[in-house]
């Protein structure tokens, strides 16, 4: 049920699916508290996710980066494995910038982070912030955040505003 809501979202995985997934999902539950759905989603893509169709979410507290229509985008699900979009490799590199309960699940717009804090909460995390400011509940849970997820596809393929004449795309 949680992937076909993701697949709604035109989920695909996003650099290298992880070669040992067992090893890898036992690995992320070290650092990332897991519900069933979340670590189904994991498994099945292997990896990171971006969305072919672009992803939002209302979150539970708006933030200064809350669009006008009270939505965030998500760019990235980060993913198993070891490369340069995983969880456990996020983690590190944000370890000594973020508050010391937070895990780095996610990438929002202008690389602005969505967190799982120890008590499973989800939240926004100002990349600009000190360590232990800049934070704002997304949702009460993983499940919570995954099911807020909606496409984002208004601007994916419009050609508003181009000047055709004078751009290098095919029209």
């Amino acid at each position: 049920m949680a992937n076909e809501h993701i697949s709604k979202l035109g989920a695909k995985l996003l650099g290298q699916k992880s070669n040992d997934l067992e090893e890898a999902i036992k690995s992320a539950e070290r650092v990332v508290p897991m519900t069933p759905n979340y670590r189904e989603i994991l498994l099945e893509f292997g990896g990171a996710i971006w969305f072919d169709h672009g992803a939002r979410y209302k979150p539970h507290t708006p933030n200064p980066f809350t669009k006008k229509d009270g939505y965030n985008n998500l760019e990235i699900l980060f993913g198993l494995g070891n490369d340069k979009n995983s969880i456990e490799q996020k983690a590190s590199q944000y370890k000594d910038e973020l508050p010391p309960s937070f895990v780095p699940i996610g990438e929002s717009s202008g690389g602005n982070l969505v967190c799982v804090n120890s008590d499973a909460s989800v939240h926004f995390w100002d990349h600009e912030s000190q360590r232990n400011e800049g934070t704002w509940r997304i949702a009460a849970s993983i499940d919570e955040f995954l099911k807020r997820l909606e496409p984002d596809d208004s601007g994916i393929g419009s050609t508003e505003g181009i000047i055709e004449s004078e751009s290098f795309l095919d029209f």
